[in-house]
């Protein structure tokens, strides 16, 4: 199911239609979406949060049976069975949730933000090599397109993919598999990489002179791409290195400097007070990839040419996920269940005759532990 074409961008068109900005599309369907998964994030933030609450018992579980793997293998998965956790529990909703979350950022990526390329491959051969002449009857990919009227329609284009000889032409053209396309619709063919002599003209006419593999390109529009929201001058603009740096990118600039800030944010929020008998190393590298991994990513963003728009979904996506964590993690941690002794940390109390009694543990094991009792001084009579 293509969740992209048939939840996304219906939706995304809907809150277009109400209003009458693309741009505020993107925020409320990000803060939809966000709302949706929410469950999922929760579960996956409160088991990670778990699993950092338990490293350092484990670290001396791990520690104290390191010569004994059979034993330590039972005694982890005692304490996690008794803690109620599952190793893999932060994982698994992080994967349930990554195809909505890729579906989403492939809304903001084409049509109706930015202008999507359909690639025909087409094999050139000689003369002698003629027998291997063949025709696909459509494209294997297609896009999405949106009209300006907010129909949904989803493209290929024909003949698909191709053995011509050389010198033969072909007349490509474009259809609707899905949906209806205005009478006015129109795509932009070109020939992408080693054209080998190659050309297209503007209504899908190429010719094939010379041998070689040529890739034939029908660029469907997104009528949105131009359209300014806020500080942002078009939704579908695109920058990356030094041109970031020009007055004209520094909506993209600012975009791209806060997905990193947020990021951080939301990081932060994640990690919890660290337990004075927490493993010194561990400590260091959870502060060295917070530090470094909102640094990287936005590094890399400003090399990975991105339309506006799905920044901005990017930074709201950030924002919204940075509060759920922070309401997450508001909730304490439950306590831990020792599997080292026999029951919750030692308390010290007084009997009825008003000895203290201190439960200790000798070798860490369930059922040693002993007794440790001294009289309660009686306090002296004043005057004999």
């Amino acid at each position: 199911m293509d969740i992209t074409y048939s939840f996304m961008l219906p939706v995304l068109e809907e809150i277009a239609k109400f209003c009458h900005s693309y741009g505020w599309a993107i925020v409320f369907l990000t803060i939809l979406v966000r709302i949706l998964v929410y469950p999922l994030v929760a579960s996956s933030t409160r088991s990670m949060q778990r699993m950092s609450q338990l490293q350092p018992q484990l670290k001396i579980i791990q520690d104290r049976y390191k010569n004994d793997p059979e034993k330590f293998q039972k005694k982890a998965a005692e304490f996690y069975q008794k803690n109620q956790i599952n190793p893999v529990g932060g994982c698994l909703p992080t994967l349930v949730q990554l195809p909505i979350l890729f579906a989403l950022f492939a809304a903001f990526t084409g049509p109706p933000f930015g202008d999507k390329a359909i690639p025909v491959k087409i094999h050139v051969v000689s003369q002698q090599e003629a027998a291997q002449v063949k025709k696909a009857e459509v494209s294997g990919g297609n896009s999405a397109y949106v009209s300006r009227e907010g129909n949904l329609a989803k493209v290929i284009v024909f003949p698909g993919d191709s053995t011509v000889v050389a010198g033969d032409q072909i007349v490509f053209g474009t259809r609707a598999v899905d949906g209806t396309l205005p009478p006015d619709f129109k795509v932009e063919w070109k020939i992408t990489g080693d054209a080998h002599g190659a050309t297209v003209s503007s209504d899908g006419t190429a010719v094939f002179p010379q041998t070689g593999d040529v890739t034939v390109e029908a660029m469907v529009p997104g009528i949105a791409k131009s359209e300014s929201f806020g500080f942002i001058s078009s939704l579908g603009k695109v920058a990356k290195g030094l041109d970031l740096l020009k007055p004209a990118n520094w909506d993209n600039l600012f975009l791209i400097l806060m997905f990193g800030a947020t990021m951080y944010l939301s990081q932060k929020l994640m990690v919890q007070p660290q337990p004075a008998n927490a493993d010194p190393e561990q400590v260091m590298i959870q502060k060295q990839t917070q530090r470094t991994m909102p640094i990287a990513l936005t590094g890399m963003f400003f090399f990975i040419p991105l339309p506006s728009g799905v920044f901005l979904y990017m930074v709201i996506s950030n924002i919204i996920q940075s509060l759920q964590t922070w309401l997450i993690m508001r909730k304490p941690a439950p306590a831990i269940v020792d599997v080292l002794s026999d029951g919750p940390p030692a308390k010290s109390s007084k009997n009825m005759e008003g000895t203290v009694i201190d439960v200790i543990e000798t070798n860490g094991e369930p059922g040693e532990g002993k007794k440790k009792s001294k009289k309660k001084k009686s306090p002296k009579k004043e005057g004999g």
